[in-house]
């Protein structure tokens, strides 16, 4: 029996920002000192409650000698739909006692220089808007922080030069799509005429044919009616995975946040605990070169 579980976790980047005063100017916003703020209440004292949703920031580590800091948040549910269960026993569930919680966290990396937020997505748990409201559930109205989401523009010289291996598209409207002189789109949307659909997904890829790719020029004209802002309401994803020879790069078209994928070998059973995160998320933020291409797009 396989006793470990490989486990591959998504990460989002975003910019704490904030106004400055009366003059609606738009600055960084210095988690540091919130930091500070909260650490010194009790555990007890953290929690919030925001929209019938429980929570508290559970844990802060300094990290690479104070130059950065490990969050890890906590959704704190009421309502348990866990069970314990055994091959021979019918499922027992796991009653929770008066005070207790189950607990789903998320973990989170903060870089101040530019107030980068490195974001674990967990389902489940909390998510950026959560996380935004839970912050300014402790600020006054005159010092709110709202997270941005850091994107990105695929490069023209990478979409040329890659090569594509697949090309995953949802339509949430079929009838609204401008194929803009696309011989390609025109295609595919009298076929979804003909069966009188609204909605579609299409997925062009290449199986398991290694060494080949899918057509260049079609592929560029295909992302051209994508990222048409005419068609913003009729493509609902879009999602273009290119190869750099040494691995493959799924390109976010429509919600072009900047991400990490982790891949986690996890005891089956066991827990993929704060620790353990936190130490490759800064593997990954630092020494594998996402620290330089996000102060790229920061600068630009």
């Amino acid at each position: 029996m396989n006793d470990k579980k490989r486990v591959s976790i998504r990460f989002q980047y975003y910019q704490l920002c904030t106004f400055d005063g009366d003059s609606y100017t738009e600055d960084l916003y210095d988690l540091i000192g919130w930091i500070e703020k909260v650490t010194n209440l009790s555990l007890k004292e953290r929690k919030r409650e925001i929209s019938g949703i429980e929570g508290r920031l559970e844990i802060v580590e300094p990290v690479l000698n104070d130059t950065m800091y490990a969050l890890n948040f906590m959704r704190l549910d009421v309502l348990s739909n866990t069970y314990i269960v055994k091959p021979d026993k019918r499922a027992k569930h796991v009653d929770l006692e008066e005070n207790e919680y189950i607990g789903k966290n998320t973990v989170a990396i903060y870089d101040p220089k530019y107030s980068v937020l490195m974001l674990q997505c967990n389902r489940g748990s909390y998510g950026v808007s959560g996380i935004e409201s839970y912050i300014n559930s402790f600020n006054d109205s005159d010092e709110l922080c709202y997270i941005r989401p850091i994107s990105y523009e695929l490069p023209e010289k990478v979409l040329n030069d890659a090569p594509a291996l697949k090309l995953d598209v949802r339509f949430a409207n079929t009838r609204q799509v401008n194929v803009k002189n696309s011989r390609l789109f025109a295609k595919i949307i009298d076929a979804c005429n003909q069966m009188e659909c609204y909605t579609a997904h299409f997925e062009f890829g290449l199986g398991h044919n290694k060494g080949e790719e899918l057509k260049k020029d079609t592929i560029v004209e295909a992302v051209r009616v994508v990222k048409d802002p005419a068609n913003k309401d009729a493509v609902s994803a879009a999602r273009l995975t290119l190869s750099d020879d040494q691995k493959s790069n799924v390109f976010d078209l429509i919600d072009n946040i900047y991400d990490d994928k982790i891949d986690f070998t996890v005891p089956a059973r066991g827990e993929l605990g704060f620790k353990t995160m936190k130490d490759s998320m800064i593997e990954k933020y630092d020494e594998k070169g996402s620290r330089a291409k996000i102060y790229s797009i920061l600068r630009e």
